[in-house]
């Protein structure tokens, strides 16, 4: 049996979902010996379809199945409903926590107040095609967005929510761009590896009056999302 023969069958089982996205292929040495041949032959079989995009290795982890990445677009404008409309992907969120609480040192200094201030955090996880892409937590001053707990309720969308409040408009004024390993719970809850990276954004989000409105921070597992960063168009 030659490679391309191992890298059929493999890519039948993935596309079957025999192998789901993110599931890991058995060792070289099980597919040498469910293949009866050589090392090297299934090395060439798993390095093309590592080109073809099916799947990716890491040196002492073994080979994964890919999941397919969404672009998220990083603008003054920065919508993640947009961005899987645009993608034409199924898209919901899974709310995590709604609450208002007192602000820790971390968020009172985010938003120039005092410790303790109430504020409304929202924590969120993002599915996209039925897959876990990332948990965003937003955070507001809740005198200043008093009743989008029962706004949100009901529609599900920060947008809607704060229009409701009569807050019609609100821009990225920053984002920062951070890398890291993922805690036990973020990987439980995002159903992915400890070697893989979480990339965070965090964000603020001015009104558009110029007055801070949110302070916001989403994790996404990096195998899953590319950033993409585009300078607006026609702006001053």
């Amino acid at each position: 049996m030659d490679w391309r023969k191992i890298a059929d069958d493999l890519e039948r089982k993935i596309q079957t979902r025999q192998l789901s996205p993110g599931d890991k292929l058995p060792s070289e040495h099980a597919l040498v010996r469910r293949y009866f041949v050589t090392r090297h032959v299934v090395r060439t079989a798993l390095s093309k379809l590592a080109e073809r995009g099916l799947i990716h290795s890491s040196q002492g982890r073994g080979s994964y199945v890919q999941r397919p990445s969404l672009p998220v677009h990083i603008q003054r404008r920065t919508r993640f409903s947009e961005t899987v409309r645009q993608a034409q992907a199924a898209h919901y969120h899974k709310t995590l926590r709604l609450a208002v609480e007192p602000a820790g040192a971390a968020i009172a200094r985010k938003f120039g107040a005092r410790l303790g201030t109430p504020v409304l955090c929202l924590e969120r996880m993002s599915m996209v095609n039925g897959q876990p892409s990332g948990i965003g937590t937003h955070y507001f001053l809740e005198s200043r967005v008093s009743g989008f707990i029962d706004h949100y309720e009901r529609t599900q969308s920060i947008t809607a929510a704060l229009q409701a409040l009569g807050i019609r408009d609100y821009v990225r004024v920053q984002t920062r761009i951070l890398s890291r390993l993922p805690t036990p719970d973020e990987a439980s809850l995002l159903e992915m590896p400890r070697h893989v990276p979480v990339i965070i954004t965090q964000a603020i989000n001015h009104d558009a009056h110029g007055v801070m409105l949110e302070y916001g921070e989403a994790r996404m597992a990096a195998d899953r999302v590319e950033l993409v960063i585009e300078p607006e168009k026609n702006l001053c």
